[in-house]
């Protein structure tokens, strides 16, 4: 019997090494951080406990229990903070100060128990029984110490109990089921030992044995049924998907695991991980994008599976930064375009009415020639005359030729007739040549994107402060600026673009600086308090 009990401690001081061992390996929160431990302290205490029942004099007992009640008093702290954490059960951070000034104390008392009679209150040597014991009646500070806990036990039995009810998944069950039948086992023989309901436990502590089962039941939890496995299935997904953020939750949706890329997302995990879950639900459920900072993410759930059943899920917060701002390229390109694709609309329509116009003329012009023709040949010049001088009163006025390119002209033409008759007063002196270095169109959007905005700008000022002046000059390379009123100084940004807030603007600009990048050219917006240029160097 006493080779088998010291065997049977030794088996016990390495299994809980090899415990401690994976436990430490795959430690990710507090719970695992709480189970590490239980297995240092429990180790601590056989390897003491190991050293008693080895020592052969007083003086070697009591410095061998005083090296295991250094692990043997956390040992319920640290199952009472595990039960915490694996029931999720919300306490007090002011608790686990308490039970460490408690177990602190106490162990001051073992430490100096041969210099008072708090802890035990008398105490003797023996060892001609099976093992060496040191009996003793038990002190005031020992029976309290007992007592408290006893209770720290009964809590986290309750706890442990009222969770199990709460489990939908069977390996969830079966796995709080193994981990409650090892803390029962610990709990009855540890009440055996300090009640002495056995004669044997004056000379042989059960209560270690209570670790040992502790042990068992935390292995058959974590290779049988899954007690670290949720974690390992999160990091496989990880390097699987490359994912920015991961979430880990179990069946009853409680948040078991996350990474630090999650955290530094959501900071707010570490106190509030259930709102955090539920904006990712409920992004998933509207499609949504979700936006942190600068960058975009998209929000996926996969469901975990342990040998067919479901253990929990996983959320995943997939960077899409990148696809994201292709696509708001790819609008704004297209807003572009239908802009583009508008004006041009505007002024062909006007082309095509100036010629409809220019054919009705020439129609009448050719009736009204024959008429006065015809009275010149009958010798009415004086009446001839008078028609003459009638029809030079309304014909209209010829087209204002701007510059020798076509298609710029229109554009400027255009523009100064929408300016007009918004009562502005537009002054043009654009030497633009027939070839200007870029493409004719792109340069005619650009030119007339800046004469509509600064058109929108006139529009807020009385009619008395309305102008716009347009300035082209060919030297080599060209040379455009455009000067109008403003309502105050327009806000630039760090680039020296304008800004704006308003709905629906800002697209006009976006179109220019696309040109500018597009044919190498150079751009630069000058705010003043009541004017505002635009100087491009083109090609």
């Amino acid at each position: 019997m006493h080779n088998f009990l010291l065997a049977a401690i030794m088996a016990s001081v390495f299994a809980m090494f090899f415990e401690g061992f994976i436990v430490f390996r795959s430690m990710k929160n507090r719970l695992h951080a709480y189970l590490f431990i239980n297995c240092i302290v429990m180790l601590v205490n056989n390897i003491g406990y190991l050293l008693q029942l080895l020592s052969k004099t007083e003086d070697e007992y009591i410095a061998a229990l005083k090296f295991s009640y250094a692990g043997r008093i956390w040992i319920m702290f640290s199952l009472f903070m595990f039960t915490v954490e694996f029931c999720h059960i919300k306490i007090p951070r002011f608790i686990p100060s308490v039970i460490i000034i408690i177990n602190v104390v106490v162990y001051g008392f073992v430490f100096t128990l041969q210099n008072h009679t708090f802890y035990y209150s008398k105490m003797w040597f023996d060892k001609d029984g099976l093992f060496p014991v040191l009996l003793h009646r038990s002190g005031i500070v020992h029976q309290s110490f007992m007592q408290f806990q006893a209770a720290i036990m009964l809590i986290s039995f309750f706890w442990m109990f009222r969770s199990l009810r709460s489990y939908k998944g069977k390996i969830a069950k079966r796995r709080a089921t193994i981990i409650i039948a090892g803390f029962l086992t610990e709990a009855v023989l540890f009440v055996c030992e300090i009640a002495h309901l056995f004669f044997f436990t004056y000379f042989f502590d059960i209560s270690i044995i209570g670790n040992v089962a502790v042990t068992i039941s935390m292995f058959i939890a974590i290779f049988r049924y899954n007690l670290l496995g949720i974690i390992d299935m999160a990091r496989e997904y990880i390097v699987d998907r490359l994912s920015e953020g991961v979430i880990a939750v179990d069946c009853e949706e409680r948040v078991q695991y996350y990474n630090e890329h999650a955290k530094e997302l959501y900071p707010e995990i570490a106190s509030n991980p259930e709102s955090v879950v539920e904006k990712l639900k409920e992004a998933i459920v509207k499609d949504d994008t979700i936006t942190i900072g600068d960058r975009y993410f998209s929000p996926e759930e996969k469901d975990l599976f342990a040998e067919g059943e479901p253990i929990g899920k996983l959320y995943a917060l997939v960077d899409t930064t990148v696809l994201k701002q292709r696509e708001y390229r790819l609008k704004s390109d297209a807003a572009i375009l239908e802009m583009a694709a508008n004006s041009m609309k505007e002024r062909l329509s006007a082309t095509e009415e100036i010629l409809s116009q220019d054919r009705t003329m020439r129609h009448d012009r050719r009736h009204f020639e024959a008429l006065i023709l015809s009275l010149i040949q009958d010798g009415k010049v004086d009446e001839a005359k008078k028609f003459l001088e009638e029809r030079l009163a309304h014909e209209p006025r010829a087209s204002v030729r701007y510059c020798e390119n076509a298609t710029i002209n229109a554009a400027i033409m255009h523009y100064v007739t929408v300016a007009q008759r918004n009562n502005i007063d537009v002054k043009v002196a654009a030497n633009i040549p027939y070839n200007p270095g870029v493409d004719e169109m792109q340069l005619a959007i650009a030119i007339s994107n800046l004469l509509e905005n600064a058109i929108h700008a006139c529009e807020k000022l009385p009619e008395a402060e309305r102008f716009i002046e347009v300035n082209a000059k060919f030297k080599e390379q060209l040379l455009f600026e455009l000067v109008n009123a403003c309502d105050g100084k327009v806000e630039l940004d760090e680039d020296g673009y304008p800004v704006t807030t308003e709905v629906g603007h800002g697209i006009g600009t976006r179109s220019v600086l696309d040109f500018v990048q597009k044919t190498n050219s150079e751009i630069r917006y000058i705010a003043e308090d009541d004017k505002f240029k635009v100087r491009m160097i083109i090609g």
